[in-house]
């Protein structure tokens, strides 16, 4: 009996303490080290350099190679032309007779068709020894090849390079031989490599570009026309959605055939040149003095404002100098730069 009411007493007391207002700790130790997210900070541009071209991020190992000048033909009959949508840099020139050619310049070698290319003149390699660039072309007229040969210039010519090929649906159509001639980014890096040519980037940038948005100290001027004879007109149309300026020539968009798209570029230069054609050459070829000086404009964002431009010998960069007279700092981006001939009206609005 006495067994039995301990038991019975221990039982009360234990539904007690189990009914008591204390709670019952079933807390689980926490361990008071704390968990921190560790942030890693990416940079956007690791991999990345400058393209001294345009101011512009790309790959670092296109950045640091060196460019290519190609000579595009210009022709109403040779359009559309290939790959201009990769160019960075892009100059236009008159040729003989009417026509303008285009040497347009490529850091990135990557399109896998650019044309059609076209022979060299001896003021075009003024453009490619402006950007250090290898020197592209299908034959070239005699001062064209002395330039080439006097100046020591790294050149691809198609009348001997395997770097050329030619488009067939342009071969066997009659009249369009001289305007099938093709070359692409990876054959001109081979052939490069083939000959020799050094293909690190050293000169000294022709452009210095600014951090800053530029909008120049000019009047507004959103629609630009270049009379180069009476077969070329340039036009440049600015559009402020994209803060570009699209190109058009003799009223047509200037279309990339691989692309479908309308040439656009970010800046404009004029640049001012005495031109002449080479007294006796029968077949109208001209000149153009591009070591010296002179004036021209340039226009981004719109507007415009003078420039003048410096060149002390053909291995030096062209320097371009703004309203100012301080080295003139360009918006990043494309940059189209007409040659156009002194006394030209350039018509702008």
């Amino acid at each position: 009996m006495k067994k039995f009411l301990a038991l019975v007493l221990c039982s009360v007391m234990l539904f007690s303490a189990c009914s008591s207002d204390e709670p019952v700790s079933n807390e689980i130790e926490e361990n008071n080290t704390e968990v921190k997210e560790e942030i890693v900070e990416v940079d956007p541009y690791e991999g990345m350099a400058i393209n001294p071209l345009t101011g512009l991020y790309i790959d670092e190992e296109d950045a640091g190679r060196r460019a290519a000048a190609v000579v595009i033909n210009n022709l109403p009959k040779a359009l559309p032309q290939s790959g201009l949508g990769d160019a960075d840099i892009f100059y236009e020139v008159l040729a003989e007779g009417g026509i303008t050619r285009l040497v347009a310049i490529f850091q990135k070698l990557d399109a896998e068709k650019i044309g059609p290319v076209r022979s060299a003149r001896d003021y075009f390699t003024y453009f490619a020894l402006d950007n250090d660039a290898l020197f592209v072309h299908h034959g070239g007229s005699d001062t064209g090849y002395a330039a080439i040969k006097n100046r020591d210039i790294d050149n691809l010519d198609g009348m001997s390079c395997q770097a050329f090929w030619r488009d067939q649906e342009r071969f066997n159509t009659p009249g369009m031989y001289e305007h099938s001639s093709y070359t692409d980014g990876a054959g001109i890096l081979e052939s490069a490599k083939e000959y020799g040519y050094s293909l690190d980037e050293n000169a000294e940038p022709m452009f210095k570009f600014s951090e800053e948005e530029v909008l120049p100290s000019g009047e507004g001027a959103k629609d630009i026309a270049l009379n180069f004879s009476a077969e070329q007109v340039s036009n440049f149309v600015y559009s402020d959605v994209k803060g570009e300026y699209y190109r058009y020539q003799n009223g047509e968009a200037h279309i990339d055939e691989l692309t479908g798209e309308t040439i656009a570029v970010k800046n404009i230069i004029v640049q001012f040149a005495n031109t002449f054609v080479i007294p006796g050459d029968e077949a109208g070829r001209r000149e153009v003095e591009l070591v010296g000086s002179g004036t021209g404009y340039y226009f981004t964002n719109g507007r415009y404002e003078p420039i003048s431009w410096t060149k002390n010998s053909y291995s030096s960069p062209t320097k371009w100098y703004g309203a100012d007279g301080k080295e003139l700092e360009l918006n990043k981006g494309k940059t189209f730069i007409c040659v156009y001939p002194e006394g030209f009206d350039v018509t702008m609005q």
